[in-house]
């Protein structure tokens, strides 16, 4: 059998020519020499062991060790105590922590982070003694930071890449000196600090006027720590990474960190420490990140996903050059794939199919849905790895085989990233066996690598045990982080996709698509992805008494304010794809209500459209071919909750109550939303017109013509509802 070849041409290693012969080398030896064939390791009961080919490459190794900066990020700049990466810039003066963090320009900090530590009952700040930059790379810098305080000595060690990413290993050193407390105090700044996040579904939304008292767990039965959380508002903010409280000394999980508001300062407090202890040899590790961590595309508000149909009638087969990427489902695809997570078994003959399909139409095909943190008796590698490999406690979920009642069900245990062997079996799967022996444009992972449940398995190094016995559970986060940069890297090097032909140029950044679907977003794992995909939590209670018939709405089941916090692109810098499910899809589906809702709330947000197939396909293509008209993509997008030149809301005076506009390139024309996301009573609404003088305006679905009144433009709308207009200068 011929060996198959790996062109290099496209790669950017942006390194000094030192590496380059060995280094691609070293890639050809790890990848093709051993494709076919397995490597003989030891001997059992005097036969050889074969050695599986995922595990001798070195094609995964080879790109964790590269410094390299993707697209769409710049290298990290240093100088003196300033860091600085795209978009944000962080200052240390004082303390041993930042004395300053900015995000696009804006201050997130009212004071600088402080660590303070109580001894005998008064309170007390480490100052800064001492900084160090210990290397600087394009992709990174380490340093420490040095101080002093009542005998103990604390060493911070911390690096920050170039997402902004910054981790912190808090040292401390000093026998026989007990304190009473420990805290990390963060002092927000108040006017950026509306909305919240954790990995907990119920913390998050508005932010109250109550303490928040956050917990390690957020589902102690599932095993769902709550290892992330974010403050901020429409436009960014601050988010905290948590792996381990293995070092802390805690009066209950049930409060590890406390959110105080205050109108002008809220606090933050990372609560170390609240009993009375020794600190000698103990390590804090956190990191700490600013959002949004990387530019968006232009054209972010009108991408488009979709699963893959054939159907003429399909909105993706209607509006081609307005879809961004497509997939398929390992069922009932042609069995596109024997489980929910096997990359070298899937169907190479449906998958081509499809992908010679989407690429007739000009769409980018991410291949089958996987999960990437399930694992299954049908893996061949399951027998020998699966100790290894699984996430403990054990969660198992049960998945048929088939769409059909009665259908053989196979237990899919979730599996940890922290294992190198599975990181290195998953990574050459899904990048050699699929990206590049299929020619995919990308990958969707249904769920991400790592950081979805803590985990306590020994056998790969998660867990750590207390002094009665007990094992408690860590979250692999900087393993997560280094899987999805290094599949970032390969996708970079090996995918040129085609964009829409309705998209402008995307200068800049990738031509691949790694689409992650998750409600909890976690940027400092994640945010290595092009897009995320959310919503599918939301939708399950839109099924109402009859699936013809939903009683749910967005109002009801999220509101404005988890809808903001968890939904937004602009809060994160990556394109959060919204998944509308809901019974209105097919070719003749009797309402378009939830589809027209869901485009109510979309709209004014900029939230772009994954899986566009749930809605209904004549109101999906019509709406979507205005905004083709109009040529959106190409147009400057004012979000609901920021003032835009032309449109001024009048009355009512209502958070819930929101305009929007996109404003064409040449300033002659703009469509603008308007939109009531209200779940009860219609409302008038007000809005003087601000931009030239006698404008047409139009209904852009029903091209009814609407008139200025004393300046002001008037539309009544019902609950959750739209109006689309077409304004020509």
């Amino acid at each position: 059998m011929s060996k198959p070849k790996i062109s290099f041409k496209t790669i950017k290693l942006n390194l000094v020519a030192v590496i380059t012969v060995f280094a691609i080398a070293t890639i050809l030896l790890g990848y093709s020499e051993t494709e076919g064939e397995e490597i003989k390791e030891g001997t059992r009961n005097g036969e050889a062991k074969q050695k599986p080919v995922w595990l001798t490459s070195q094609i995964y190794d080879y790109y964790a060790q590269q410094d390299r900066v993707p697209l769409p990020w710049t290298p990290v700049e240093c100088q003196g105590k300033t860091i600085s990466v795209w978009g944000r810039t962080m200052r240390w003066h004082k303390s041993l922590l930042p004395d300053s963090i900015q995000s696009q320009g804006r201050e997130l900090l009212a004071e600088p982070i402080q660590v303070v530590v109580s001894i005998n009952r008064k309170e007390k700040f480490v100052p800064l003694k001492r900084f160090r930059i210990l290397q600087k790379r394009q992709s990174r810098v380490d340093f420490v930071a040095d101080g002093e305080l009542d005998g103990l000595h604390f060493k911070a060690e911390m690096f920050v890449e170039f997402d902004g990413f910054l981790w912190v290993n808090l040292k401390v050193e000093g026998k026989g000196k007990k304190v009473n407390k420990m805290q990390v105090v963060v002092p927000l700044e108040g006017k950026h600090m509306r909305l919240y996040q954790t990995f907990a579904r119920p913390l998050a939304g508005w932010i109250p006027n109550r303490p928040l008292n956050l917990p390690w767990l957020a589902d102690a039965r599932e095993g769902i720590v709550n290892f992330y959380h974010w403050f901020g508002d429409e436009d960014g903010g601050l988010g905290f990474t948590y792996t381990s409280l293995q070092s802390w000394v805690l009066k209950s999980e049930e409060n590890f960190c406390t959110f105080l508001p205050d109108a002008k300062s809220p606090k933050y407090v990372i609560n170390l420490v609240e009993q009375p202890s020794f600190l000698d040899g103990r390590v804090f590790q956190f990191g700490i990140q600013a959002t949004p961590i990387k530019p968006l595309p232009p054209d972010f508000t009108m991408m488009k996903g979709s699963t893959v149909s054939f159907e003429p009638w399909a909105t993706m087969n209607q509006i081609p050059d307005d879809i961004d990427m497509a997939l398929v489902w390992p069922m009932p695809a042609g069995m596109a794939m024997q489980s929910l997570n096997d990359p070298y078994n899937v169907d190479r003959k449906v998958l081509g199919e499809v992908r010679d399909f989407c690429h007739q139409k000009g769409i980018a095909f991410l291949g089958v849905a996987h999960c990437p943190h399930r694992i299954s008796p049908l893996n061949k590698e399951f027998a020998e790895y699966a100790l290894e490999w699984k996430r403990l406690p054990e969660n198992i979920l049960e998945w048929q085989k088939e769409w059909r009642e009665g259908a053989e069900k196979i237990p899919h245990y979730m599996a940890c990233g922290k294992s190198y062997t599975y990181r290195k079996w998953l990574f050459y799967g899904w990048a050699i066996e699929n990206v590049l022996k299929l020619g995919l444009d990308g990958l969707y992972s249904d769920g991400w690598m790592t950081g979805q449940m803590g985990c306590n398995n020994a056998l790969h190094g998660c867990g750590w045990e207390d002094e009665k016995g007990k094992r408690h559970l860590t979250v692999p986060v900087l393993e997560g982080r280094e899987f999805n940069r290094v599949m970032c890297l390969f996708l970079e090097d090996h995918v040129q996709a085609k964009m829409p032909k309705t998209a402008p140029e995307r200068k800049g950044f990738p031509r691949y698509h790694f689409w992650i679907h998750s409600w909890e977003f976690v940027p400092s794992v994640m945010g290595f992805a092009t897009a995320w995909l959310t919503g599918e939590f939301a939708a399950y209670p839109l099924q109402g008494p009859s699936m013809q018939t939903p009683e749910g709405t967005y109002g009801k089941c999220l509101g404005l304010g988890l809808f903001r916090a968890r939904c937004l692109s602009t809060n994160w810098g990556v394109p959060n794809l919204f998944d509308p499910i809901m019974p209105e899809g097919g070719e003749n589906p009797p309402t378009d209500r939830q589809t027209l809702m869901a485009y109510a709330w979309f709209l004014p947000h900029g939230v772009p459209i994954g899986l566009i197939e749930y809605m209904n396909a004549k109101t999906a293509v019509k709406i979507s071919n205005v905004f083709r008209k109009f040529e959106a993509r190409k147009a400057q997008f004012f979000p609901s909750w920021r003032p835009n030149p032309y449109l001024k809301l009048e009355s009512p005076i209502d958070q819930e109550i929101v305009v929007a506009v996109w404003e064409h390139p040449e300033k002659k024309k703009i469509l603008a939303v308007i939109s009531n996301l209200k779940v009860e009573g219609k409302v008038e609404v007000q809005l003087r017109w601000k931009g030239l003088s006698q404008p047409k305006v139009r209904n852009a679905l029903t091209g009814k013509f609407l008139f200025l009144k004393d300046g002001c433009l008037s539309v009544t709308l019902n609950p959750e509802s739209f109006e689309l207009l077409w304004i020509d200068q």
